[in-house]
This record gives C-alpha cells, sequence and structure tokens, in this order.
C-alpha cells in the first residue's frame, strides 16, 4: 500500500482517482492546489504525486518549483515521483521543462486519461524505483 497525493483543483477528478487508487489499496490525501499540497507534505512524504497544473493560488508548475527550493533542506521532497495531468495542452505549453528536469517527474497524462490507466503507470513507477 502507497499513499498517493492527489493534487487537483476540480473535485470531480479529485474524488475519482482517490475512488480508483484506494479501490487499488493505496492510501490517498487531497488537496486542491499547491499550497495545501505543501501543507499536507508538512505531515508526511507521499510516494508519489498526481498533479494538476492550472489551479488557484499555487499551480503545479510553482508547486514543483517550491519543491525543488525545499529540497535543498530536505532532499526527500526532491524525489517524491510524480505524474502531471491537465487538460491543458502540455507540449504546447512551454511550461513542460519545469517538470521534465524534476528528479521525480514520470509522465504526462492528458486529463480525459482514464484513472485506471494513470493508476498502472503510477504502480508501474513505484515497484520500478522500489
Amino acid at each position: 500500500m502507497a499513499k498517493i497525493l492527489i493534487v487537483d483543483d476540480e473535485s470531480t477528478i479529485r474524488e475519482l482517482f482517490k475512488y480508483v487508487f484506494e479501490d487499488a489499496g493505496h492510501k490517498v490525501e487531497l488537496a486542491n492546489n499547491g499550497r495545501q499540497a505543501l501543507d499536507i507534505l508538512r505531515n508526511g512524504i507521499p510516494d508519489f504525486i498526481v498533479l494538476d497544473i492550472a489551479m488557484p493560488e499555487m499551480s503545479g508548475t510553482e508547486f514543483v518549483a517550491e519543491l525543488k527550493r525545499r529540497a535543498v533542506q530536505d532532499q526527500r521532497l526532491g524525489n517524491i515521483p510524480f505524474v502531471v495531468m491537465t487538460g491543458e495542452d502540455f507540449m504546447d505549453s512551454g511550461r513542460n521543462n519545469v517538470f521534465m528536469l524534476a528528479p521525480g517527474f514520470a509522465g504526462f497524462f492528458p486529463k480525459m486519461t482514464p484513472p485506471e490507466t494513470v493508476l498502472e503507470k503510477v504502480e508501474a513507477v513505484m515497484k520500478n524505483r522500489g
């Protein structure tokens, strides 16, 4: 059982992924934006993060930049594997380098990707890292 953090401003997406990951035996924590996700990280490091890009208060881009900054003090923060899941055109956004150059980056998914496909990727990455 892994601890998965789902960071997305859409409650429907958060709840759907929570159901799929919990049904697969994982513990799930939810955050509405990057700022809330950082607060959750104070209570423990997740095994994996599923991250949206466009969110209020703190975007996924800002969240990853802040994780990299904080990883100077706590290396565990820089090594959390994550996938980016967004409704935006990831490849044309010009922001993909922020994610792709981050040590934990494990892939990109369009938001309409079936949750089971994301689950398979997350489990495969964790298995390969473990």
